[in-house]
């Protein structure tokens, strides 16, 4: 018999936020920088931007953390699965670990955020791992270590984890964190409203143009800033779509979360290599309930339904949990850079005050806060030590197109 699903998609992180009230922008306001979109990378660029002394207006056109970011699975790590040795053979040594300090310290910065403004989001310390069921992928996996290792993050190599089943080996990072990511929005966005700066709801953006100043039309008033960033996961207008379609391709992911016993909590937060069928597990302890959330089957748009992908997670969840009810399932799409390296900068080469932020690759709460950190600086004409890595007007993602479709052709 297979495992119960609700009828409706609800994200647990968007139910169980609690409601915001910011308003709709209905005046005409003038700020030195206008972030469009209310996910983890516009609201840490608004943040990093007001802590410089700047003036920020963020728009979202719904509700805060109501799209990709609110739907994540709530990892906050460097661990991006088995990504270093891949990145160290491709792009060599120091992009890799660059790539790992960058995150690192995006781990650093949310815990002392969190600290600073007083956020109640759950913020736990605990370790991740990738793991395998398969005798056959274990060198990848020591290889991988040594790789981590060498550039200086925080890897081992497992043999037993706290799953409730064997596993034939993990590569652990240790002392990595899962929150409340809806809570963690709402932090933010208190901390950016006020004093000069803006968080304005249900106001949708029309289309930036590049001059000086830049002007922002929306149903209710103009933003006049000298800066736009724009943080909506697919970069717009229209024009950009297809600009950026040459140097990023979708994914469509899906999670189930279930209700479990205290007793049957766990430690750790895993997931299985990218080469296969990925398979994400979280167990969290929120107030005094328990739950485990499973995620996985992405793939390419217009192939598989969604509740055949949810079912199958609910099913993974009974057979290696015993679970026979979900609470929640949910999906949402993730734009991945043909090269595997997030797109942060300018939004075109020639673009002077527009930039983006897109291409998490699945693991925009660190990536997310990586291009707060980057595009403070790029606006404020600093140096950092990742805008080249990440430089969104970069040509390896081009370059990488034929062997971004061989990946979208083994999810098809």
């Amino acid at each position: 018999m297979s495992t119960r699903l609700p009828d409706i998609e609800t994200s647990y992180w968007i139910q169980t936020t609690g409601v915001t009230d910011y308003s709709a922008l209905q005046e005409n306001i003038q700020v030195d920088v206008v972030v469009i979109g209310a996910g983890i990378a516009g609201l840490s660029a608004a943040y990093f931007l007001k802590q410089a002394g700047l003036r920020v207006a963020v728009l979202e056109s719904g509700r805060i953390g109501g799209k990709v970011t609110g739907r994540t699975t709530g990892k906050v790590t460097s661990q991006h699965n088995l990504c270093y040795a891949d990145l160290e053979q491709r792009f060599g040594t120091e992009t890799a670990r660059l790539y790992g300090e960058a995150n690192q310290t995006a781990i650093k910065e949310m815990e002392g955020i969190i600290k600073k403004e007083h956020i109640d989001c759950n913020w736990q310390r605990d370790d991740t791992y990738v793991f395998t069921e398969k005798q056959d992928e274990l060198a990848r996996f020591k290889n991988e270590v040594l790789v981590a290792r060498r550039l200086g993050l925080p890897a081992t190599f497992e043999t037993k984890t706290a799953l409730p089943f064997a596993v034939r080996g993990a590569v652990r990072f240790a002392n990595q964190a899962k929150f409340h990511v809806g809570k963690y929005l709402l932090g933010l966005a208190k901390a950016v409203h006020g004093d000069g700066s803006y968080v304005f709801e249900n106001t949708k953006a029309g289309p930036p143009h590049d001059s000086n100043p830049c002007r922002i039309l929306t149903p209710g008033g103009t933003v006049t800033a000298q800066d736009v960033i724009i943080a909506t996961n697919v970069p717009f207008p229209l024009t950009a779509h297809g600009y950026y379609g040459a140097y990023e391709y979708p994914l469509k992911s899906y999670v189930v979360a279930a209700k479990i016993k205290d007793k049957d909590i766990f430690s750790g937060m895993y997931i299985t290599p990218s080469s296969g069928s990925i398979r994400s597990i979280l167990p969290i302890k929120s107030g005094n309930e328990s739950w485990l959330l499973i995620g996985g089957e992405s793939h390419f748009p217009g192939f598989g339904l969604s509740r055949t992908r949810h079912q199958r997670l609910a099913d993974y969840a009974s057979e290696k949990f015993g679970i026979s009810s979900i609470d929640y399932r949910w999906s949402t799409w993730d734009y991945l850079s043909n090269d595997d390296v997030p797109l942060i900068g300018k939004l075109y080469p020639w673009s002077k005050h527009i930039f983006v932020a897109t291409g998490f690759m699945k693991w925009g709460l660190t990536t997310g806060t990586v291009a707060g950190m980057i595009l403070r600086d790029l606006i404020q004409e600093q140096s950092n030590p990742w805008a080249k890595l990440y430089d969104s007007t970069r040509s390896s993602p081009v370059t990488s197109l034929p062997r971004a479709m061989g990946k979208i052709l083994k999810k098809l």
